[in-house]
């Protein structure tokens, strides 16, 4: 009985799902990402120079972040979503949302 009891609470809680993207060497790792819908995804600054994480579409902008900051969003919907580096032409990144 207790361990039904114990196990109750966490089927019946919602599960927020979350992953993260680090930049590193200039580039976004992992550069490809697939999550579900509602994940929030995190973006970790571990370079020495400031960074941005903006959708191609405009959906979603960190603005410039410092080394050691993060930029949380979560995917609502599915799609694929390419974002890339305002100041890094060349850093860009995926989200696949199923």
């Amino acid at each position: 009985m207790v361990l039904a009891a114990m196990l109750i609470p966490e089927a019946c809680s919602s599960q927020v799902s979350a992953q993260t993207v680090e930049m590193y060497r200039l580039q976004y790792l992992p550069a490809a990402l697939t999550v579900k819908v509602g994940t929030a995804v995190t973006w970790k600054n571990t370079e020495s120079n400031v960074h941005s994480v903006t959708s191609d579409t405009g959906l979603f902008d960190s603005g410039l972040f410092s080394p050691g900051d993060s930029y949380t969003y979560t995917f609502l919907s599915t799609g694929t979503y390419y974002y890339h580096c305002k100041i890094q032409g060349g850093m860009t990144g995926t989200i696949f949302v199923k």
